[in-house]
């Protein structure tokens, strides 16, 4: 008589087999799709942000290198999320006098951008993003 694996005992052990490899998949899977969940709501809260940021210039007066700016978003602003550009060039941020250092919605904030001449300068004004710029010319 031969030794071995009875059938029944062998259909078992695949059964078991299977069963635990649906388990590890199972738990694979939940884990890799919340992660995806959390990363995709957090990239959705970081552009809706950036939406509710806006500004645009509403005076430049050229001659004391002053910048007007509006909140026209609807959450406030700050100082160090702006970038302000004369000549597609980045002015340096510690060398900006701005007042307020936060403004709120539909309020002015004054850059001034002395030692930098804006005369016959492009101005712009960025978050960084792209979406919201706002640009004036200075003659």
């Amino acid at each position: 008589m031969k030794k071995g694996i009875t059938p029944v005992i062998a259909m078992i052990l695949l059964i078991l087999i299977v069963v635990a490899l649906g388990g590890v998949f199972a738990a694979w899977t939940m884990r890799t799709f919340k992660g995806v969940q959390g990363s995709g709501e957090e990239q959705i809260e970081q552009i809706s942000g950036q939406l509710q940021k806006s500004v645009v210039i509403d005076n430049v007066n050229c001659e004391k290198n002053l910048i007007y700016i509006k909140n026209t978003g609807s959450v406030n602003v700050t100082k160090s999320e702006l970038g302000v550009y004369v000549n597609d060039t980045l002015l340096d941020s510690s060398s900006l006098t701005v007042s307020p250092n936060e403004v709120a919605p539909n309020q002015i904030m004054t850059i001034n951008t002395t030692p930098t001449d804006l005369t016959g300068g492009t101005i712009k004004i960025s978050f960084g993003t792209g979406i919201q710029d706002s640009t004036d010319q200075c003659a």
